[in-house]
């Protein structure tokens, strides 16, 4: 295969992906990996292969995750004061009369 080739194929198959991360932890990320010869790049794509070939220690993580994001909500909507909430219904509603 020639490398022009090679080239086209390399760019048809492979996909970018756009991540934003804050800037504290993509510094430390990014140093981490430094200090182990890797980059960000490399440790993203580890990232995605573990999760498809279902690692079941990245996976967990993910579920952790996913249930502290979920629980974090579930709490936020507890915290909210029931009058607060129907005023906001009320202001709101389609059936309002102006």
């Amino acid at each position: 295969m020639s490398k022009k080739k090679s080239l086209a194929s390399k760019v048809v198959n492979n996909k970018a992906v756009h991540v934003v991360i804050p800037g504290d932890i993509h510094r430390k990320l990014r140093a981490k990996l430094f200090l182990k010869e890797s980059s960000i790049q490399n440790f993203f794509k580890l990232m995605a292969e573990c999760l498809v070939n279902d690692d079941k220690h990245i996976n967990a993580l993910l579920e952790q995750r996913i249930r502290d994001i979920k629980d974090n909500k579930i709490s936020k909507l507890r915290e909210i004061n029931e009058k607060d909430l129907y005023n906001v219904i009320e202001e709101n509603s389609p059936f309002k009369k102006d």
